[in-house]
């Protein structure tokens, strides 16, 4: 099942402010959803336990991160692969910064995701919505955090 999302966001925080958080694992695994476990690889790479739940299908997923074409502070790519509950999910992102120059930068980002395995065949239905819902979770958290 393969999933598009894509979005903009306007915060509060210069721009070289929101790249620092972005490329932070540290920082963008408080905005993250349900991150049981985080461990930081090399750089630019990580890797994280997360708690999935569509539908009656609930448990952990363990996610492999890299971050590349890092163009600090306009561009990133981040690439994620994860399995659990007999289920892969492979996500390619980008996220793309634009500062406006009276203290607020433009954030736009596009998602593929391809989810294969139980999740997909039972939560189908319910898959979009909730991938929605988390989404949202973590650009309000981000945002926040950001402009506090």
């Amino acid at each position: 099942m393969a999933l598009h999302y894509e979005g903009t966001l306007t915060i509060r925080a210069g721009r070289d402010r929101v790249w620092g958080f972005l490329v932070d694992p540290q920082a963008i695994s408080r905005c993250l959803p349900d991150v049981q476990i985080l461990e930081l690889r090399e750089e630019g790479k990580f890797r994280a336990v997360v708690r999935v739940g569509v539908a009656f299908v609930k448990g952990n997923f363990s996610f492999e991160v890299t971050m590349r074409d890092l163009q600090k502070p306009s561009h990133a790519q981040i690439a994620g692969r994860g399995s659990g509950l007999g289920s892969a999910v492979d996500v390619r992102s980008t996220v793309d910064l634009a500062e406006r120059g009276d203290g607020l930068t433009d954030l736009r980002w596009a998602a593929d995701v391809v989810v294969s395995g139980t999740i997909a065949t039972v939560g189908a239905r319910l898959l979009d919505s909730t991938v929605e819902k988390k989404t949202a979770e973590l650009f309000e958290c981000l945002k926040a955090q950001l402009e506090a």
